[in-house]
């Protein structure tokens, strides 16, 4: 008889423990970071924007919540949003951005939303930068 009860017990782990596998979800790609899905950018000389001369706009996307840049030389730098009613709305003043370190530009900034980098000089720049 406790033969029979441990088999029984055996048989009931098992089932337990294998039903509790068979429910268990299927693993979910995992999102791309923020930074994760950084854009590489090359402002040329003789611009302060970019895009360059409004050749484009950029675009946020859920990736982020904020508008990040990470430099490879120390800028000043704001953000000129376009909102799709029109005209242009840039931020009033400048942010320091190290070469080398993520900055973030403009906080807080809704998926989809179009702008554009504001350099506080003409200087040639490069880096990555992330919305």
């Amino acid at each position: 008889m406790k033969t029979a009860t441990r088999i029984a017990a055996g048989v009931f782990s098992v089932a337990a423990i294998g039903g509790s596998l068979m429910i268990a979800p299927t693993a979910q790609a995992a999102p791309t970071s923020c930074y994760g899905s950084a854009k590489s950018f090359s402002k040329p000389a003789g611009d302060r924007w970019y895009p360059a001369n409004g050749s484009g706009r950029l675009t946020t996307t859920s990736n982020c919540a904020d508008i990040n840049i990470k430099p490879n030389q120390t800028t000043q730098i704001a953000v000129c949003f376009y909102p799709s009613s029109g005209g242009s709305q840039c931020q009033p003043s400048f942010k320091t951005a190290p070469a080398g370190q993520w900055t973030v530009v403009a906080t807080d900034v809704r998926d989809g939303t179009r702008f554009i980098f504001d350099f506080a000089g003409t200087a040639a720049k490069s880096g990555v930068w992330a919305a």
